[in-house]
């Protein structure tokens, strides 16, 4: 039995990885040379970005962007159809005419990159035809990958740009020029080649890889059961077990729909179980993973591209993006729990629960590179260089554990030829240093572990981390990593037109004219065009156009930068949990066995108790920890204002949910309501009354629960003589 469960383990992150890929996009199955070929296409992008995050560009900038574009594009022809449902298990011949098409037209853009034409301003009839095939293939691609809305959101932004002179003001422009569009979208940093690609070549696909590893070691499964001891046997255990579980793992995948199916795979089951809905479970599942992009370190790909939109480093945006995530995950634990009582779920047994020391002991040496990548980005280091050391330690403790369990004295022998071998290189090349130091500090929290599993008579990790996991690592990064990359490279197209016409500079004013000095409706027009503009976007794409279209007309109405752009981000988020597209709802609802629309209403659901939490941080913005307003307010302001809007997000929740302790009457949903947008706010008299109204609702509903609880009682007594 005992094997059976440790099979089951080992093969679950692979297993649910290749479900997260279906879903996304590809059902073809392909087998022969053809799957060896993709393979060795996605290992090389993943050396690649692993050897540049560690040891800098081997090439120019504008190449390593390429170089990111083409090798993304060629595995998105050769891995997704051109629709799904064809059931094809092989690369059909006008995907790989596509992919070469892409390989010799790209290097030619590529290598005509500083053409003297090129740099004078101008092009040839052969760079501008390039240009437009290439547009034309990310395009596709993009459709592909990412899906129709994006490629409908492109076309009516190109359009724009071409139809300007027939557009009345303010949106109205005369700045359209053919040439001139192919040209800053194809040969400049202005278009494809912009600040989002960069941060998908530079920053995202470095922590999706390191994602994809810690997947491949089993640390979901770890994180769960961790989860599961902690607050499995309250009310509604599993589905706790899976919020606290699922934010872990979502903090760092950066991917909603890898991390839904990943958890997803271990708590749907368990809170099925116990007695929640499949729809429920599924909802529940979808709302925790994709809010994991709200919560440091990683937060999906959006924190990386807040870097370069704003004046903060990765460390301050982590800093200020923390309470606001963890009042998001309170908010949707609260929201389980009054599920739980409404419908009368209770946990699970203790002797249900796997141990909590026994899997910390087993694999809770997984836990040490998040903190060595947090510690190097709160040190100073660059974003790439954190990740590239975080993965030196992660590989170190996932090759190590089983062995050094199994063959002490052959395992500690590798740990000191990689020490040697990495300090021979840093002695003779240059090498950093920190890489020895994490491959001899990974060797020391594996012989801890090892020390402890032998003093407990406890096995080693049931995963067991060689070269077969690292291979499947490599490739499922670079997998992975192909809806951002898309996203990104088009993203880029938009944002290039935004510039080129103008809109940045008129949209914010155009915004603020129509509301007025009134921030409140500026926020809630906000809020809507966040919801339009995301209804089937990655977040990545809807936070690029958020923050350049968007969040300068909260800045200019005075709103913290950090503020602003915070604001855009959740709400984005929250658009690609809004049905009818909702990608991590179709992943859980075959684990579910539920319809995957109203899954996704579900997931909506549970991720709306903090619908009013980014109107709160920016009216009041005392709880992002903003580095202007240090030495502004004294510790008991900031513990107040983080106690106001904690009651709140609580008090929001039991207006969605229409129900406390009982089911509210009418009245009291109004003053539920009336308590939730009174913190908007920021005055402590307005925090006073609702703290006040919250209380008195907290009051009622005990009494009135008590009252019932004493009929049934006295009901029960009757029956029962």
């Amino acid at each position: 039995m005992q094997n059976e469960e440790n099979k089951e383990t080992i093969e679950a992150p692979e297993a649910t990885a290749e479900k997260a890929i279906e879903v996304e996009g590809s059902d073809r199955s392909v087998f022969g040379w053809k799957a060896i070929l993709i393979l060795i296409l996605s290992i090389a992008l993943s050396l690649y970005h692993l050897y540049t995050a560690g040891f800098g560009l081997i090439v120019s900038t504008n190449q390593h962007l390429f170089i990111h574009l083409l090798a993304g594009l060629i595995l998105i022809f050769l891995i997704f159809p051109r629709k799904k449902g064809l059931g094809q298990t092989t690369i059909v011949w006008y995907d790989i005419v596509l992919s070469g098409v892409v390989l010799v037209v790209g290097s030619f853009v590529m290598m005509n990159q500083t053409h003297q034409t090129i740099l004078q301003g101008n092009m040839e009839i052969s760079h501008m035809i390039a240009g437009i095939i290439m547009i034309l293939l990310l395009l596709e691609a993009a459709r592909r990958v990412v899906g129709k809305p994006l490629l409908i959101i492109a076309i009516i932004f190109i359009a724009y740009y071409f139809l300007g002179d027939y557009i009345p003001a303010p949106f109205g422009h005369g700045r359209a020029n053919f040439e001139q569009f192919i040209y800053e979208m194809m040969y400049t940093s202005t278009g494809i080649l912009g600040t989002p690609l960069s941060v998908s070549a530079n920053y995202v696909f470095i922590f999706i890889l390191f994602g994809a590893i810690l997947e491949a070691t089993g640390a979901g499964k770890m994180f769960i059961d961790l989860a599961l001891r902690a607050v499995g046997h309250f009310r509604g255990g599993p589905a706790k077990a899976g919020v606290v579980g699922s934010g872990f793992m979502g903090s760092i995948s950066g991917s909603s729909v890898a991390n839904a199916v990943t958890t997803g795979t271990f708590t749907i089951p368990l809170m099925k179980k116990v007695g929640f809905r499949p729809q429920t479970s599924g909802g529940i599942e979808v709302a925790s993973s994709s809010s994991g992009q709200l919560l440091p370190p990683v937060m999906g790909a959006a924190a990386f591209l807040m870097i370069e939109y704003t004046p903060y480093s990765y460390a301050q945006i982590m800093i200020s993006a923390l309470i606001p995530a963890v009042l998001t995950y309170i908010a949707i634990i609260w929201m389980v729990h009054i599920e739980a009582v409404k419908h009368n779920i209770q946990g699970l047994a203790k002797e249900q629960l796997v141990s909590g020391r026994k899997s910390f002991i087993q694999q809770g040496y997984l836990i040490v590179p998040i903190i060595a990548l947090v510690y190097f980005v709160i040190a100073g280091n660059t974003v790439f260089n954190a990740a590239f050391y975080a993965i030196v330690m992660l590989l170190t403790v996932a090759i190590l554990a089983h062995r050094l369990r199994a063959r002490f004295g052959a395992g500690l022998l590798i740990a000191g030829v990689l020490a040697a071998i990495s300090y021979g290189m840093h002695h003779f090349f240059g090498w950093h240093i920190e890489i020895s130091g994490m491959i001899a500090i990974g060797t020391f929290i594996c012989v801890f572990f090892v020390f402890f599993q032998n003093k407990f008579k406890m096995d080693a990790a049931p995963v067991k981390f060689g070269f077969r996991e690292i291979m499947v690592s490599l490739e499922m990064a670079s997998r992975k990593a192909l809806t951002v990359i898309a996203a990104c490279a088009t993203a880029g197209i938009l944002i290039g037109i935004i510039n080129l016409t103008g809109l940045s500079g008129s949209l914010p004013t155009i915004i603020v004219g129509f509301a007025g000095d009134n921030l409140i409706i500026v926020l809630f027009f906000t809020l809507i065009a966040c919801l339009i503009v995301g209804l089937g976007l990655p977040t990545t794409a809807t936070y690029v156009i958020l923050a350049s279209m968007i969040a300068p007309a909260l800045i200019e109405m005075d709103v913290p930068i950090m503020a602003a752009h915070l604001f855009v981000l959740y709400y984005g988020v929250l658009a690609d949990d809004t049905p009818p597209v909702n990608l991590p709802a179709y992943a859980v609802s075959g684990i579910a066995k539920s319809d995957p629309i109203i899954t996704g209403v579900q997931g909506f659901k549970y991720d709306a108790g903090a619908l009013l939490l980014p109107f709160v941080f920016v009216m009041n913005t005392i709880i992002l920890f903003l580095p202007e307003n240090q030495g502004m307010f004294a510790w008991y302001e900031i513990a107040w204002a983080l106690f106001a809007a904690l009651i709140g997000v609580l008090a929001f929740v039991t207006v969605i949910q229409n129900y406390m302790f009982v089911k509210y009457r009418w009245y009291e949903f109004v003053l539920a309501l009336s308590s939730a947008l009174v913190f908007v706010h920021p005055a402590f008299v307005s925090d006073l009354i609702g703290i006040a109204l919250f209380a008195l609702l907290v009051c009622i509903h005990l009494l009135r629960k008590k009252s019932i609880d004493r009929r049934k009682g006295a009901n029960g007594a009757e029956v029962t003589a």
